[in-house]
């Protein structure tokens, strides 16, 4: 009995052994100081691929964009305290190489694969007096240096402009620089005409907000897209989807249009790609309809009206919608096509014919301030409006043709992103203040409007 109770915890223990043999080793998780350091080195290297390569294996991120943007806009870090460490976490702070300031670094080991991190978090911390809006201005210029941004930026609080500064070439034709008045495109950021001039109707008297599209469009052809609300349109809850001529491939389809109605043409058979009301999708298509109710209940073309009734009223006078045979003063977009190109090109055989109701036209730095400022003073639409069109509703993010944050801070305004063009427009109703950035380049504004808000307000953990 023993001699077999033995033999068989013998037999038993060697088997365990030969399989820990077979095994490949395991190496321990690294120490949370060791894995600050693996960080530091990649972001320090000057290298993309470094930082990719740490956030891949580390973080299963293979595209981190803040950490490759932060790594240009601040030049590396250093460490500048240990707030505070454990087995499982930590929390840097860190002195930034190009600007003023501290970073704050969280670092968290994931639960199920130690050698992992859950959380790596990066930030800067809110800078005082007028230190965030020299922040964007060092990084506009640095970018600028690379040819990555040509565009303007305005931060007003109050009746105080903090920064009001322009950078780069809008034409390299001819080497004319940008200026706060250069008129460049908007992209999505023209949403926000459609949703006035569409809300000035709804005052009126002459839109009501939850009536079909079908009670103003009687002859739509599609007829489950005509029982789509106005209001369901406005929120991107109606699920009318794109148009089908602003992708780079889409050419085809450009030639084809070149008013609201083209566009209608090209995709009014489509039904809703979803029960409208149900959920959210952003959706061009749906604020074309909105331009086709306006000039059907109007009888004047919605280029026509928004520059009457909007662009005339807040002074907004280097705003227009121009067709592409008639740019002239209008910066030129350059864009790598989000990185199909080496190099960037101008943008000028992606634009569609002219601008409508889902974006497009030209304004200026200058004059997008003005809209604001018009729209606050009571000029485009009543109080009552206002604050309707800029809060959320069913949809968490996006109230009537404005985005919105109801959180802390809360803001509302909109952005607009296309092949060489980047708009970030919005106000911060608790610090009274208003950020601009108008861009000739690829996604350069939100990156800018990024950098001013964490240096300004504290992070939101």
């Amino acid at each position: 009995m023993k001699v077999g109770l033995s033999g068989t915890i013998f037999v038993g223990f060697t088997a365990l052994a030969a399989a820990a043999i077979a095994q490949p080793s395991v190496k321990p998780a690294p120490p949370m100081n060791a894995f600050f350091e693996e960080w530091r080195d990649a972001f320090n290297a000057g290298d993309p691929a470094s930082i990719k390569g740490f956030y891949a294996a580390r973080n299963d991120d293979p595209n981190p964009m803040f950490a490759l943007e932060s790594a240009e806009d601040i030049c590396g870090v250093t460490l500048d305290e240990v707030v505070e460490r454990s087995d499982k976490a930590t929390t840097l702070l860190l002195r930034q190489k190009c600007l003023p300031g501290l970073l704050r670094l969280k670092l968290e080991r994931a639960d199920a694969d130690p050698a992992k991190l859950k959380t790596v978090d990066l930030r800067p911390l809110p800078l005082p007096g007028t230190g965030a809006v020299e922040a964007v201005a060092s990084i506009a210029q640095r970018l600028t240096a690379r040819d990555a941004f040509a565009g303007a930026v305005i931060v007003q609080r109050g009746k105080e402009r903090l920064l009001a500064q322009s950078w780069g070439i809008a034409d390299r034709s001819d080497n004319r620089a940008v200026t706060l008045d250069t008129p460049m495109f908007l992209a999505s950021a023209g949403k926000m005409f459609t949703a006035v001039a569409m809300l000035q109707l709804v005052e009126e008297g002459k839109v009501e907000l939850d009536a079909p599209l079908g009670r103003y469009l009687t002859d739509y052809p599609n007829a489950a897209m005509a029982q789509v609300t106005i209001r369901q349109l406005l929120t991107h809850r109606g699920g009318a989807g794109d148009i089908g001529i602003l992708e780079r491939g889409e050419g085809t389809n450009r030639t084809k249009v070149r008013t609201i109605a083209d566009m209608i043409r090209l995709n009014g058979d489509r039904a809703p790609a979803f029960p409208p009301g149900s959920k959210d999708e952003y959706s061009n298509y749906g604020f074309i309809l909105l331009g086709a109710v306006i000039e059907k209940v109007t009888g004047e073309a919605y280029q026509d009206l928004v520059a009457r009734r909007i662009f005339a009223p807040a002074g907004m006078t280097a705003s227009a919608f121009p067709d592409r045979d008639h740019l002239q003063g209008v910066a030129v977009g350059y864009t790598t096509y989000f990185g199909e190109e080496k190099v960037p090109l101008p943008n000028l055989d992606s634009l569609p014919w002219r601008g409508a109701s889902a974006g497009g036209g030209v304004a200026s730095a200058n004059d997008m301030l003005r809209f604001f400022d018009a729209l606050r003073a009571g000029k485009l639409l009543g109080p009552a409006m206002l604050k309707l069109a800029t809060s959320a509703g069913a949809t968490p993010w996006y109230g009537l043709g404005f985005v919105v944050n109801p959180d802390t801070p809360p803001s509302w305004g909109h952005g607009g992103t296309s092949y060489g063009m980047d708009v970030a427009a919005h106000h911060y109703p608790s610090i009274d203040t208003t950020f601009i950035c108008l861009g000739a380049r690829d996604m350069v504004c939100n990156r800018l409007i990024f950098a001013w808000y964490l240096r300004t307000f504290p992070p939101q953990d």
